[in-house]
């Protein structure tokens, strides 16, 4: 597991309720996930890896593991 994800899962369970491990690999609201939570927990996330992600790059991640990858690619 990378740093990146460790602190992503850490995160997930710091401000998602979601009452089970998330599978990196489901969508947002596969993984019950809100909309409203979603738009919060992204920018909880931007807070914490200094980045932004803009509203475009948003709609293209879809998953947490391609948050992952993307925080990878914008940190790293």
């Amino acid at each position: 597991m990378s740093a990146t994800e460790s602190r992503l899962r850490a995160l997930i369970d710091e401000h998602l309720s979601l009452g089970h491990a998330p599978d990196l690999n489901r969508s947002f609201s596969e993984s019950g996930i809100s909309s409203l939570n979603a738009v919060a927990f992204i920018r909880v996330v931007e807070r914490e890896f200094g980045v932004s992600i803009p509203p475009e790059d948003c709609n293209k991640i879809g998953t947490l593991g391609k948050l992952t990858g993307y925080l990878d690619s914008k940190v790293g």
